[in-house]
């Protein structure tokens, strides 16, 4: 098989493993709690099945956009629904990942189909966990103005006005099913009125039947609109991972409501928290993201009546889910930017924080319009993109930057024999290792990128989505979809992690091998290979003594830049498989542990098959010069060339969380960090000795939350192995 073939082969093995996660948001048959689903509204899950197993077979012979768009309206039709009088909106029907599940079930079809079937199954058998690449469809953001402006009949007589100048059959096609998925959206909503009518909700209902014919006029419904079409494009198959600028979507709506008597504050707040539960209870795995903040189009930081609400709310509902985005810079007033920080004082840390200088700048190097750049939003965890303008794709690739760690000491390749780049003789010393891991890393990447690229040249043929793709202005506008290059922007990313592995294990080379001579480089890659056996005293050395990124230590950070400022140079601008460029990502998420566990010994001390360094953190256990350091060492990058997102992940000692200090502590220690060039950032605030206390006695923490990756967590809902590592990052951070 030549290089090609192997590549295509990843490709469709990669993305079959990932379909489920791509597909699989939307799978919860139930959310938290329940929700009263009226059994006769539809028809059961077996006969759902056989409708589209005729509608399959009726258009077997068409493009699958076709087929996919008669599933979904079928589903809109034909679905039972379900209301509980004890909420204010409804958002959830049963049977919703069906369309999701048969696209999966396509593409895994579709990837027994590629040659060496054996190498299709988990994603480590095919590269080693070197590296991932999929079609990621779970990472977007809704054009929500125009969603708000049009409402579905709106967004069904868009697609029609546009299908009158259609020059080509393949542009009317798709402006049909964009027509037909939207038609079918509002007969949904009057349904599911009859439904919510039935259950005693009669302000659910009237909003219901409002939105079927018209934009929203109010509050209430706006919001129920906003939970109508997240349903509906997860049912689809794709996964809404921001409900976008809130303060900015719904504040008119607030304020007319007001005006006219119809809502107060208090109602209004109210409406704002059933909402909030509701994304909670729909048990989404990594969280909704809500934006907040930020500047407007003349610069000014945006702050109104719904931020303030908001924010009243996280900190009194106390909950992971959503999570919140908040947008600040050199403009935004101190008190504003305080009134947040006093959430994370009192223990909500299920915020992320974005630097509007460095954002503008990254966003502008990116070739984006100053218009859209103050729309933008952080997608899922942290991966910047315009709201109703870009489809982020955020993990179309996922590299293991410390694999190609062990292709230097073994020509080539890791130490199973997994060829990771191109064959090469053992560096001499420790600038030669560097620059060979370089040559490594970049072989590496490419192989992932062109992976990548393979999966998204296939986009509209396995995953064409009218109903996303309908909401899209831009989409309408080219009267094309999203997989073809629809949005106006299409950018992918390629995340990194591990990087502060990396940077050890550099600087561990250089100072064993170079500097002390403890070892030759022949025979600390022996050392490795046998993970540190019989060389504990080396293994400690290399812990203790060697430097350690995340520590505003030089000798680290250095070659920690050459790698970042090669990986950027590298991915940034490539041309990705559906009309855009790829982009860096310097994050890991949680896959710390997943690509930890391919990896064999590192340099740092580090042994086999544990976790690599997490995001753009100093290793577990090695960030002693606590998170001031940690901050000066990330500040050292050129972040915005960051375009597909970086953090700062950071744990702060609990007398920074003290009523009489935090909130303005904590505000000036994040500005501290957007001066110097910072690009996000994340929070915890609590000593080690709770997280101890808690692990011994989790029944007197039921509500302690935890930030532990882009996402929030209970405490007592981590695996132990999970606690410990997290413990092991907040002892070393623990200086002020």
């Amino acid at each position: 098989m030549n290089r090609r073939e192997f590549l295509r082969t990843v490709a469709y093995a990669s993305m079959w493993a990932a379909g489920q996660r791509c597909f699989g948001w939307s799978l919860t048959t139930e959310p938290l709690g329940g929700a009263g689903l009226d059994e006769g509204s539809g028809l059961a899950r077996a006969e759902l099945e056989k409708m589209f197993d005729a509608i399959a077979a009726a258009h077997a012979k068409e493009p699958f956009i076709v087929t996919r768009t008669r599933w979904l309206a079928a589903l809109f039709d034909h679905v039972r629904l379900a209301a509980n009088a004890n909420d204010a909106f409804v958002h959830w029907f049963a049977d919703c990942d069906l369309p999701g599940r048969r696209c999966w079930l396509r593409l895994k079809a579709f990837s027994e189909s590629a040659p060496e079937r054996k190498l299709c199954g988990k994603w480590t058998t095919a590269t080693n966990g070197a590296w991932r690449a999929r079609l990621d469809t779970s990472h977007t953001c809704p054009d929500w103005e125009s969603i708000l402006a049009l409402g579905p009949k709106g967004l069904a007589d868009r697609a029609r006005k546009r299908r009158e100048t259609a020059k080509t059959d393949d542009e009317r096609l798709f402006l049909d099913c964009v027509t037909e998925v939207y038609d079918a959206l509002s007969r949904l909503c009057v349904r599911w009125a009859a439904v919510a009518e039935k259950r005693g909700m009669p302000a659910c209902a009237e909003s219901l039947l409002a939105i079927a014919e018209r934009p929203p006029r109010t509050l209430r419904e706006a919001l129920q609109l906003s939970l109508v079409y997240d349903r509906g494009q997860e049912a689809e198959g794709e996964c809404v991972r921001s409900q976008g600028l809130f303060d900015r979507l719904y504040v008119t709506f607030y304020r007319n409501d007001l005006a006219a008597g119809r809502e107060t504050r208090a109602s209004a707040k109210a409406l704002i928290a059933d909402y909030f539960t509701r994304l909670y209870a729909q048990g989404h795995p990594n969280g909704k993201n809500i934006g907040f903040g930020g500047y407007d189009a003349e610069g000014v930081p945006v702050w109104n009546e719904l931020t303030e609400l908001a924010f009243e709310l996280h900190d009194e509902l106390n909950r992971p889910n959503p999570k919140l985005t908040y947008r600040f810079g050199k403009k935004t007033p101190r008190e504003q930017l305080e009134k947040v920080t006093r959430c994370l004082a009192n223990g909500r840390t299920s915020i992320v924080f974005a630097n509007e200088e460095v954002l503008d700048e990254m966003f502008r190097r990116r070739g984006k319009s100053a218009e859209d750049i103050v729309q933008y939003v952080l997608v899922g965890c942290y991966e910047p993109g315009i709201q109703g303008r870009e489809i982020v794709a955020s993990m179309a690739a996922e590299v293991n930057l410390a694999k190609p760690l062990e292709a230097v000491f073994n020509n080539g390749k890791d130490f199973a024999g997994f060829p990771v780049g191109p064959a090469c003789a053992l560096p001499e010393n420790a600038e030669a290792f560097e620059r060979e891991y370089l040559r490594q890393l970049d072989a590496m990447i490419t192989s992932a990128v062109e992976t990548a690229r393979l999966c998204e040249r296939s986009w509209y043929d396995l995953n064409p989505a009218p109903f996303m793709s309908g909401g899209y202005r831009d989409c309408i506008e080219k009267a094309k979809d999203s997989s073809q290059g629809g949005c106006r922007y299409n950018q992918s990313g390629i995340m990194c992690g591990g990087i502060g592995t990396v940077a050890d294990s550099l600087a561990a080379v250089r100072a064993l091998v170079d500097e002390q001579k403890l070892v030759t480089m022949a025979e600390l890659g022996e050392i490795l290979r046998a993970d540190w056996k019989d060389r504990e005293d080396l293994r400690l050395r290399a812990v203790r003594a060697a430097p350690k990124w995340g520590n505003n230590d030089d000798r680290a950070d250095r070659p920690a830049k050459r790698v970042y400022d090669a990986v950027a140079a590298r991915i940034n601008a490539e041309p990705n498989g559906h009309g855009g460029t790829f982009q860096a990502g310097f994050w890991s998420i949680d896959l710390d542990k997943p690509f930890g566990d391919c990896t064999a010994a590192t340099p740092d001390g580090r042994k086999a098959k544990t976790p690599i360094s997490r995001n753009n953190s100093a290793t577990a256990g090695c960030g002693k010069e606590g998170p001031t350091a940690l901050l000066l060492s990330n500040a050292k990058l050129d972040l915005a060339e960051s375009a597909d997102g970086h953090i700062a992940d950071v744990i702060l000692p609990a007398s920074l969380a003290k009523a009489s200090f935090g909130a303005a502590g904590i505000a000036a220690f994040l500005r501290s960090y957007f001066e110097m060039g910072g690009q996000s950032i994340h929070l915890n605030c609590f000593d080690p000795s709770t997280l101890r206390d808690a692990m011994a006695h989790p029944e007197n923490y039921p509500d302690l939350q935890v930030r532990v990756c882009g996402w929030n967590v209970r405490w007592n809902a981590l695996s132990r192995r999970e606690q410990l590592h997290f413990l092991a990052t907040a002892e070393a951070q623990a200086k002020p």
